[in-house]
């Protein structure tokens, strides 16, 4: 039985506003925490520019539904400069960047008059505000303006912004989260230890400590002492000689070299801020996670876990509002070959049997390896005795046919023997290919 339900019926759906993200400046444990204090954090900054600076390396291709390359003008936007001003490394560079600390990061893409996309030009995520319009449709507000329409606040179509997003976003998918505001304890943790011990070694490195008396002190004997104390050992006055009256005696309050650097909360927040961000300790440099058995395991880790994802938000966001490519055929695509591939023997060996399996030319191997192709090279092979073109098997398969021949001198085979023999025989060399 179907329901009905007359309530929603001529109903258009009115989606909501989208939301804004988590405030960029919080308070956290009296550390201010803010995209820039955040930076601060070594930890926290060595893992943001890991990961953009590992992202924009990468050759960001175009390809056909052939999967064949394509060079024209917006292959040159995404692998040499999107703007006169930006290259492309830098580009994605920051794109990554604001979409980890703010959630969210833009760029206006500027058509031509056949909507042609021929430059893409960074807008600042603090100056960007997603809205929807009477019907529902999503735009986006520029404060300030944009590239296209400078001196005043502009509003920009959906197709005309290039919106990467964080993998945390809001309820309605529109915005993504940033990971500075969902980290502000951890990186207030942080912050608020390396303020504290910088005011420890500000003072010489050595703590507070304890004057004793003997008896009562009046109100103003004990001001006298304290200022006098201050003024003659306080801030970066150490290594003076203290003279106490009437039996005073002080008592420094010792802290061990390690706990005056905080070392136990620094390891804890580089584990933190190495969740946070989906990249093993070792990349953050912590050396005691490092083990020479776990460095490789790291590395395709974070490649898979964490690049392999940033590439395709990139690649589904270019898809559809630089190539409008919403029924398949030319797709973007990031050649993640340069971050997964291994050493140099590993290397060889996978080469090696996918040329002699006829999966690769001799060109597309030295491509991948950054040399230039060679006149021949195209051709596919196999390996029997040595490598053999792959499409000259059946005269490698009559040659061998005739040497069973002439060995066994039996030139009078029917067709049909002869049909089994070849089958033998090319099954044979196929087989040592493997």
């Amino acid at each position: 039985m179907a329901w009905k339900l007359p309530f929603f019926k001529n109903k258009k759906y009115r989606p909501r506003q989208p939301q804004s993200p988590r405030r960029y400046i919080q308070l956290s444990g009296g550390s201010v925490v803010s995209p820039d204090s955040a930076k601060e954090v070594s930890a926290f900054y060595r893992g943001l520019t890991y990961i953009s600076t590992q992202i924009s390396k990468i050759p960001w291709e175009i390809k056909d539904a052939d999967n064949k390359l394509v060079n024209n003008s917006l292959s040159n936007l995404l692998q040499v400069a999107p703007n006169p001003e930006v290259n492309a490394f830098h580009f994605k560079n920051c794109m990554v960047q604001w979409a980890i600390i703010f959630g969210n990061s833009y760029a206006e893409i500027v058509r031509d008059l056949r909507g042609m996309p021929t430059q893409l030009w960074l807008m600042d995520p603090r100056d960007v505000q997603p809205w929807r319009d009477p019907d529902g449709n999503l735009i986006y507000r520029i404060i300030g303006g944009s590239a296209a329409y400078p001196g005043q606040d502009a509003y920009l179509a959906k197709e005309d912004v290039f919106h990467l997003k964080n993998f945390i976003t809001s309820d309605n998918g529109v915005m993504g989260q940033g990971v500075v505001s969902y980290a502000t304890t951890t990186l207030g943790i942080s912050l608020g230890a390396d303020q504290f011990a910088n005011g420890l070694f500000s003072n010489g490195g050595m703590p507070s400590g304890v004057i004793e008396v003997g008896g009562s002190l009046s109100d103003e004997a004990f001001k006298r002492i304290k200022e006098s104390w201050q003024e003659a050992h306080g801030g970066r006055k150490a290594g003076g000689t203290a003279v106490l009256e009437e039996g005073a005696k002080f008592e420094p309050v010792s802290l061990a070299p390690d706990v005056l650097q905080f070392l136990e909360t620094r390891k804890f927040s580089v584990f933190e801020i190495a969740r946070f961000l989906g990249v093993p300790p070792t990349k953050l440099f912590d050396g005691d996670s490092a083990t020479y058995n776990n460095i490789e395991h790291a590395n395709l880790e974070v490649a898979t876990d964490t690049l392999d994802a940033w590439a395709r938000n990139l690649e589904c966001e270019a898809d559809v509002k630089l190539l409008n490519n919403r029924r398949g055929g030319r797709k973007t695509e990031f050649d993640m070959y340069a971050v997964f591939r291994g050493d140099m023997e590993t290397r060889s060996q996978y080469f090696n049997r996918m040329m002699q399996n006829a999966a690769m030319t001799p060109n597309e191997i030295r491509q991948k390896e950054g040399m230039s192709p060679y006149e021949g090279g195209e051709r596919f092979f196999i390996a029997t005795n040595n490598f053999s073109p792959a499409d000259r098997i059946d005269e490698i398969v009559d040659s061998q046919i005739n040497k069973v021949k002439e060995s066994t001198e039996q030139d009078d085979l029917n067709e049909e023997e002869e049909k089994e023999l070849r089958a033998v025989v090319k099954d044979f060399l196929l087989s040592k290919s493997k």
